[in-house]
């Protein structure tokens, strides 16, 4: 098979690295998980044809190009980018290779008088601030730092999501809430529930001081202390720090060997990786939303950086940068969920050699830390837009229709029959989860209450909350 680009270059350089998705090739049959081009597209048999080939019509993979840039003959590229010093894939390839490797080729800085190139594409990708590399004559515009860059691509699907502008329509819905803040507030306690119910945790008194730490960080950037301050909340023996011991999540073997779904960055390698995700996070903060949200919350999670606690830390990321809490959109639809967290820990898995340790637990046996600082989580970003979609469109105006029924009810309740405000909120709670009536399980609770009162609480809830009904 005629292979070309990202694929020659794995083959010819025998890169310990997955292939490209899809695999390029000249000619040949089409296939589900390959792009063939016309003839006329074959590149020259050499380092600088198929690199060429791979800046201009593959999909950017920073994972193949380090591999590459640790491999090739650096002499050889120096060539190729003094023969054609103004073009702009030459120029592209030395800045991935400097910003990547952090060394310098035996060049002389670019002629001044060439035009500043993107080193990724705008309207391909989605990118940081532009920062000028006057040495390149290239507009650094990576949406991370080399030690993490994750990328998101503006596929049509994402284009289609960014037109119905979502989180402008979330805005709009929110100023015209009556009490906007108990609003956000009443939703951001909705979302942690959820997030401890997708972990099978029960909402008890961590849960409380998860919320409290979740309110006081929304607003704020992360930093190490604060990621290490949201574990010591969530756990009951935090790490006090990033994990010491190897990770993985699966199940056990009958005789208790570690069967795993996935496995975590090496302790060793956490530092490193955690300083880059924490750059990369500073350096997209403000960016698109849904985007960040998705690189770095799944990022995260996949390198695992904590021995428990990383799903929700992951949650929280995903609603501080998306600005939407999804968490029960993410419990609605956990199959698609697991998989679109399954299709970035796979190839990880299938890479690493690990053993059992005495234990039981694994021990990794090859390097796999540059497996976790590059990748595409384009699929990704496309189904937290799903759900985003899901929430903003279904949820958020069921939500804000039941805070407005549950204020009408409790004030007519209320009036009529002056009880505390904690029996009140119970009384309309318990009812509202019972479709309006008060079983007969949960009548004892409210022995002062005549059947006449029950009755006309019962009656109020139902009316009040009957458009909330009619939505569920």
């Amino acid at each position: 098979m005629n292979y070309c680009g990202y694929e020659w270059l794995k083959r010819t350089y025998k890169l310990d690295i997955d292939s490209p998705k899809p695999i390029s090739k000249i000619g040949g049959a089409k296939s589900p998980d390959s792009r063939t081009f016309r003839p006329e597209y074959q590149p020259e048999e050499a380092l600088a044809g198929h690199l060429l080939f791979a800046l201009k019509h593959e999909n950017l993979n920073l994972g193949i190009l380090k591999a590459l840039f640790n491999a090739c003959d650096t002499e050889e590229l120096e060539q190729w980018i003094s023969e054609n010093p103004q073009g702009l894939q030459t120029r592209r390839a030395w800045f991935f290779y400097e910003w990547l490797t952090g060394n310098k080729l035996n060049l002389p800085d670019s002629n001044t008088k060439f035009k500043y190139v993107d080193a990724l594409n705008e309207t391909s990708y989605y990118t940081a601030d532009k920062t000028n590399s006057p040495r390149h004559k290239v507009r650094n515009n990576m949406p991370g730092v080399p030690g993490f860059c994750w990328l998101v691509r503006k596929t049509p699907a994402m284009k289609a999501f960014d037109a119905k502008e979502l989180h402008k329509q979330m805005s709009n819905a929110y100023s015209r809430h009556p009490m906007i803040g108990r609003a956000e507030a009443f939703l951001l306690t909705r979302d942690s529930q959820k997030s401890f119910e997708i972990e099978k945790e029960k909402f008890d008194n961590r849960a409380v001081r998860w919320m409290k730490t979740v309110r006081a960080f929304m607003g704020s950037r992360l930093d190490d202390s604060k990621l290490f301050e949201m574990q010591k909340q969530l756990v009951s023996n935090p790490d006090n720090g990033w994990r010491t011991d190897y990770g993985w999540i699966g199940n056990r073997l009958p005789d208790a060997t570690p069967l795993p779904d996935h496995i975590s960055a090496h302790p060793d390698a956490l530092e490193s990786l955690m300083g880059s995700w924490i750059e990369a996070y500073s350096l997209m903060f403000e960016r698109h939303p849904v985007a960040t949200a998705t690189a770095l919350a799944y990022g995260f999670i996949i390198i695992h950086p904590f021995s428990d606690g990383n799903g929700r830390i992951h949650r929280f990321i995903l609603h501080q940068l998306g600005k939407v809490p999804v968490s029960s959109e993410l419990l609605e639809g956990i199959d698609e969920y697991i998989a679109s967290l399954e299709k970035l820990s796979a190839p990880i898995l299938q890479r690493s050699d690990w053993t059992v340790t005495g234990d039981y637990n694994v021990k990794m046996i090859n390097d796999t830390s540059e497996l976790y600082r590059y990748a595409d989580a384009t699929e990704q970003a496309e189904f937290i837009y799903k759900c985003i979609e899901q929430f903003v469109t279904l949820r958020l105006p069921q939500e804000l229709e039941y805070l407005n029924a549950f204020d009408e009810a409790k004030r007519i309740i209320d009036d009529a029959h002056d009880m505390p405000d904690k029996d009140l909120t119970l009384l309309v709670n318990l009812c509202v989860q019972n479709d309006g009536s008060l079983s007969k399980k949960n009548r004892k609770l409210f022995e002062l209450l005549s059947d006449d009162n029950i009755a006309f609480a019962e009656k109020t809830i139902k009316e009040s909350f009957a458009d909330y009904f009619g939505k569920l």
